[in-house]
């Protein structure tokens, strides 16, 4: 087995076909399929099912592909040794959660890193399959994340709240449970943001008789107010300032009706490679650092 082929199998799990891959490699297609192929007899398993032009990781190539980054990860980490170089964390975070959390990650980072971090910024989906491929070391994302070869901490959770424009007629004096919102119409943001959370808490309000959660195109959200007040659809919120959402909602011409905690389970974490073993130290340290004291999640909201 050889580096060659281990980075042609991570490059073609990164972009999902090898036309693409061969352009980032800098190779032509037909050499590429075969450097492939000779990894899959040299390990006696498919590492891809073959789409039409879609190459799709089979469940063995799920499970190979933490080792595959490791092995290339040590492999530069000697090239930087013998040149007496040492790599900065590779740090990301979702725009969607708090800007506290952000600020800790990177003040955390920046303490514990060899050089200054590098820091991305984008959805919890773009950050975790970066991070599977070896492309971030730790990243700020909505939990639960359940994909081979990666570890999660939860930091935080979110206390959720319903905004309606005008009078839903929904029960007030107490915190409203999912069982209240039975037969009504909710507005969430798009799956695609964070998949498995996101739909975690859609199963959750459909199993409780919600009637439909329509997602709301991130393009329209500046005319959401308009729109609810329109169709008395409902939105699920998060009532923080430290939250970007905040910016969106006008709460002074909105009715806000706080959801019983617990009904909605929705947290924020961190998220890394477990099998990283160049960053092992210093991914303990501000994990470590950000953890909070005790089982129970600080609350958001």
């Amino acid at each position: 087995m050889e580096l060659s082929q281990l980075r042609a199998f991570v490059t073609v799990s990164r972009t999902g076909t090898i036309a693409a891959a061969a352009e980032r490699l800098n190779v032509t297609s037909s050499p590429l399929s075969r450097t492939i192929r000779e990894l899959e007899r040299h390990l006696g398993q498919d590492l891809f099912d073959r789409k039409y032009h879609r190459f799709e990781r089979t469940p063995f190539g799920q499970e190979f592909l933490p080792l595959a980054v490791e092995v290339l990860a040590q492999a530069e980490e000697a090239q930087r040794f013998a040149a007496g170089t040492d790599a900065p964390l590779r740090i990301g975070a979702t725009p969607w959660t708090s800007k506290a959390l952000t600020q800790r990650l990177t003040q955390a980072a920046a303490a514990h890193s060899p050089g200054t971090p590098e820091f991305t910024s984008d959805i919890s989906s773009v950050l975790i399959e970066a991070l599977r491929h070896g492309e971030l070391d730790l990243a700020l994302v909505h939990l639960p994340v359940s994909v081979p070869g990666i570890a999660t901490a939860g930091l935080a959770r979110y206390r959720y709240s319903i905004a309606a424009a005008g009078d839903p007629a929904l029960p007030e004096g107490r915190p409203l449970q999912l069982a209240d919102l039975r037969g009504r119409t909710l507005l969430s943001f798009p799956l695609m943001m964070q998949p498995a959370p996101m739909q975690a808490m859609l199963d959750a309000l459909t199993g409780a008789g919600v009637e439909s959660v329509a997602e709301v195109d991130l393009r329209d959200i500046i005319g959401l107010e308009g729109r609810m007040a329109r169709t008395g659809e409902l939105m699920l919120a998060i009532l923080s300032d430290d939250l970007p959402t905040s910016r969106f909602l006008d709460l002074e011409h909105l009715r806000t009706y706080p959801v019983t905690d617990g009904e909605i389970r929705f947290e924020i974490g961190l998220a890394w490679r477990s099998r990283d073993s160049v960053h092992r130290d210093a991914l303990e340290a501000v994990t470590t650092l950000l953890r909070p004291d005790g089982d129970d999640l600080p609350l958001i909201g």
